[in-house]
């Protein structure tokens, strides 16, 4: 492909935002194409959305978000480079997004240069800013040290229901099991973690990323 053949769109319901994204992407001479959706259902109604090479998705659009377009956009238009844009640094929209195909996670804030963004892309390049960058390391970081604490699957299940606020009592009944198989399991759980009442528990199981 040549560079000026490439198609680039935007889909952005903050029309501020999407007119300095315009004009940023109509300065680069290379790119052969621009075009632009204020919703969802918009792009996805506009033939000319599936001849793009790069898409920006804002996330929080109305009725139908960003992620999941970009779901959507996977499964009919895989060849599309899809880099969402926020003003929001969740995890988990970050994670639901790279799932869905995104390749890249801006937060509006920090897209200073667009035309490296694009340059990045059409080497085959992935696109986090700073700070999306630290908290997917430090999730990661987190991810191996819950490791260390090697809790079984049954226990893992336990300490879900517990953090959710339910008795010795109702997590058996929830799990069909006696309360004496639970309350071993919970013993277990308090000694891995080092841990001696439920409050202790949550914020331990939070601190190591081992809640969902």
């Amino acid at each position: 492909m040549k560079t000026s053949d490439v198609k680039v769109g935007i889909v952005e319901n903050d029309e501020n935002f999407r007119q300095q994204i315009l004009k940023a992407l109509e300065s680069i001479p290379e790119i052969g194409g621009v075009f632009y959706w204020d919703s969802a259902e918009s792009y996805l109604s506009d033939e000319k959305g599936r001849t793009l090479d790069i898409l920006f998705l804002d996330i929080m659009l109305s009725n139908m978000n960003g992620v999941e377009l970009a779901g959507k956009i996977s499964a009919k238009d895989p060849e599309i480079s899809k880099i969402m844009l926020s003003n929001m640094n969740s995890d988990e929209l970050i994670y639901e997004s790279l799932r869905n195909g995104a390749i890249g996670y801006i937060l509006k804030s920090e897209l200073k240069d667009i035309a490296d963004v694009i340059d990045t892309v059409l080497k085959g390049g992935a696109i986090i800013t700073p700070t999306i960058a630290f908290r997917v390391l430090n999730s990661f970081k987190q991810k191996d040290i819950s490791g260390e604490f090697k809790l079984t699957p049954k226990e893992k299940q336990i300490l879900d229901e517990m953090v959710k606020g339910k008795t010795i009592g109702r997590v058996a009944e929830f799990l069909g099991v006696s309360k004496y198989t639970v309350q071993h399991h919970v013993k277990n759980i308090y000694k891995k973690l080092n841990v001696h009442n439920r409050a202790e528990l949550v914020r331990k199981a939070s601190d190591i990323g081992l809640l969902p």
